[in-house]
């Protein structure tokens, strides 16, 4: 089930993270992985190059998603390279946590820019080649805090609520042809968020309030990404699928 074979999809912020992980799953259910990254040329050769040990075709492309001619660019490198989309993932995103007393007009506008300004402009990018692709679909990254509130990264939280929205919405506007659907994955363990589960009080502290009782792996959510994107998932969209250990039941 969840076959990928002969499908083509580009992961953005597939070097590290949920992202990488992603990547790596897809392309063991036997798609064609196109592996963005910004600035991490390294990681983003060595997921392909695991792809390739595994015998999967995929390639590395790089693009700043803050700025959307070069997401423009990237889109076109990446249809160039495959002709077609089936599948897109926008999992490019950063985090930053001031309150809002502490936050700054610079750093407010990269959160919002790379998470939500990304994610839109490259779905908008991808378009043309998704509509060249056989069923195709795409799946966003929101998080725990796009419906639950946190103190601190109101930033984060106001882009991953939006990215929400923005799947909806585009689920009704991409219909029949494309399916969207997002994905909202609670406290995982990633470079991202190293600072939280490397400290020991917070980190026992969130496995406590989780009912499954640990933390989420980046592995924890890849396979829900790939269901979305199979064919198995052909009448599924608009959805906001939390993975999250139940710690929204609490």
């Amino acid at each position: 089930m969840f076959d990928l074979t002969g499908r083509t999809i580009l992961v953005t912020g597939g070097s590290r993270g949920i992202g990488r992980a992603i990547a790596l799953e897809l392309g063991a259910a036997g798609a064609r992985v196109g592996v963005h990254y910004r600035e991490r040329r390294e990681s983003a050769e060595e997921v392909v190059a695991r792809l390739h040990d595994r015998g999967v075709e995929a390639k590395a492309f790089a693009a700043d998603v803050t700025e959307p001619d070069q997401v423009v660019r990237l889109l076109e490198a990446v249809g160039a390279w495959s002709g077609r989309l089936e599948g897109l993932v926008t999992s490019a995103g950063i985090y930053r946590g001031p309150t809002v007393d502490e936050v700054d007009a610079e750093e407010w506008q990269k959160v919002i820019r790379t998470d939500l300004e990304g994610s839109f402009w490259t779905v908008r990018s991808a378009l043309p080649w998704l509509r060249k692709g056989d069923r195709p679909a795409v799946v966003t990254l929101s998080s725990i805090l796009g419906a639950h509130a946190a103190i601190g990264g109101a930033a984060y939280q106001m882009a991953k609520a939006a990215i929400e929205q923005m799947t909806r919405a585009l689920s009704l506007e991409l219909a029949p042809g494309t399916r969207v659907n997002s994905v909202a994955p609670g406290f995982v363990r990633t470079d991202i968020n190293r600072a939280g589960h490397e400290d020991p009080v917070f980190s026992a502290k969130v496995a406590r309030a989780t009912p499954l009782g640990r933390w989420g792996e980046p592995e924890d959510i890849a396979p829900a990404v790939r269901f979305l994107l199979s064919r198995e998932a052909d009448w599924v969209t608009g959805l906001v699928l939390g993975i999250d250990g139940g710690l929204p039941l609490r």
